[in-house]
């Protein structure tokens, strides 16, 4: 049985019979900022080729929401380029909030827009005017995308914005100082996020969701005991708000997962991406299964650092071992733990990623 992309991983989230595991190597198919532009680099040209024949893509698409989910069109954003600084500045009216690498006496150092919890309430309090989906623009990609795999959105979480606007050890201690504070504001974003996701769920344009965000409350920058007050309570909203679409709703979590599982499983997606096994992470794909139940289908695990340094004897080992293990699991996607992020690829790195497809495709038969 031949199956398109798009086919394979419908029936693999439908709990149909599928012909392989599908091979996902993170690339979208259209130009998204995370990741190196590799349809337009020449150097990858092995590597798209490969994943044109061979792979499955979820196309990644992250539209510009605002600054806090917030698209009024008073806040300006605009590239600071000073002497000695780089980075963006966020002004409304009286207000200036700077994100900014500052090279100074000797030290280079990042300077986060809040360095004080109290702030988070200004940035709250900006007049709020939510972010309209640009759905000329998804129709046309989805069209583009076609056979090749999923058109998937990735909206964020309530918390995102939060790590982002501070450093992550003021978020650690602040988690310990400063918590109404921090709810206080993750509460609102709350409220943003959902509306967001209504809007795009409302196109049916998008196959799937990537939620990002709820790796940012793990261990050991948090404490486990907090993970549900400041991530899994929010989440599971917005799964159970792509659920009521019929949509598919995929976490994305690096690092330690153990002691988050149980947060995972009442939260309930489709989808875990990357299950990051010891020495990286603390979880292997077998301990997540027994966690989560046969429902969610786990993504993962092979680390982006082993494609840019190992060699494709090693690649093929883990993909067979990882392949084996998610099989044996049950339902399972083969994909890279992050990544491609160069743009300028050494040849073992293209030559990992073609092994890393090649073992996916010898293992990954059902």
């Amino acid at each position: 049985m031949e199956l398109t992309s798009r086919q394979r991983l419908l029936r693999l989230w439908s709990g149909q019979e599928i012909d392989r595991v599908p091979i996902w190597l993170l690339a979208p198919y259209h130009r998204l900022e995370y990741y190196a532009d590799i349809y337009n680099i020449p150097a990858y040209r092995p590597v798209t080729e490969a994943i044109e024949r061979y792979c499955d893509t979820m196309d990644r698409r992250r539209p510009d929401m605002g600054f806090c989910y917030n698209a009024n069109p008073d806040i300006i954003r605009t590239p600071i380029e000073e002497p000695g600084k780089t980075g963006t500045r966020v002004t409304y009216r009286d207000l200036t909030f700077e994100k900014a690498v500052v090279k100074e006496h000797g030290r280079t150092t990042v300077r986060f827009y809040v360095d004080d919890p109290d702030d988070l309430e200004k940035v709250a309090d900006i007049p709020y005017v939510p972010h309209c989906p640009d759905a000329e623009r998804l129709r046309r990609e989805k069209e583009e995308l076609g056979e090749r795999g999923l058109l998937m959105m990735d909206l964020g979480d309530p918390l995102e914005p939060l790590y982002h606007l501070c450093s992550a050890e003021d978020f650690s201690m602040w988690t310990l100082t400063d918590l109404d504070s921090l709810l206080r504001f993750t509460d609102i974003m709350a409220e943003r996020v959902l509306e967001v996701y209504r809007r795009y769920l409302e196109l049916d344009l998008a196959d799937a969701y990537f939620i990002v965000g709820a790796e940012f409350a793990g261990p050991p920058l948090v404490s486990p005991s907090l993970f549900n007050t400041l991530s899994s309570r929010y989440v599971k909203q917005v799964v159970d708000l792509i659920h009521q679409y019929g949509k598919i709703a995929i976490i994305h979590y690096h690092g330690n997962l153990a002691r988050v599982l149980e947060g995972f499983r009442e939260v309930n997606p489709d989808g875990l991406h990357t299950i990051e096994a010891p020495p990286v992470g603390d979880c292997t794909i077998t301990q997540a299964r027994e966690a989560l139940g046969p429902h969610t289908v786990l993504i993962g695990n092979i680390q982006y650092d082993d494609l840019d340094r190992r060699t494709p004897e090693e690649i093929q080992r883990m993909v067979r071992d990882a392949v084996e293990e998610g099989k044996r699991a049950g339902r399972f996607i083969l994909s890279p733990t992050a990544g491609p992020y160069c743009a300028e690829p050494s040849p073992q790195l293209i030559q990992n990623y073609l092994a890393f497809i090649e073992a996916g495709i010898r293992y990954g038969r059902l």
